[in-house]
């Protein structure tokens, strides 16, 4: 089961910082507002969730 956090933390981070470095710039400068406001919640949920799951593995061990 920790094994299985682990992972799901580090693809959480992943692909929040992919989001959050790559995408929305992207969006930004092609002029999508919409697509750009999308992406920047969907990469600091990803991000603020792989955090809260760390911390409850950290609390647990």
């Amino acid at each position: 089961m920790i094994r299985l956090l682990s992972w799901s933390i580090m693809v959480l981070l992943f692909a929040g910082l992919v989001l959050l470095a790559v995408d929305r710039n992207i969006y930004r400068t092609s002029g999508w507002a919409r697509e750009h406001r999308f992406t920047s919640i969907l990469g600091w949920s990803y991000t603020v969730a792989a955090l809260l799951i760390l911390t409850g593995l950290l609390i647990y061990l």
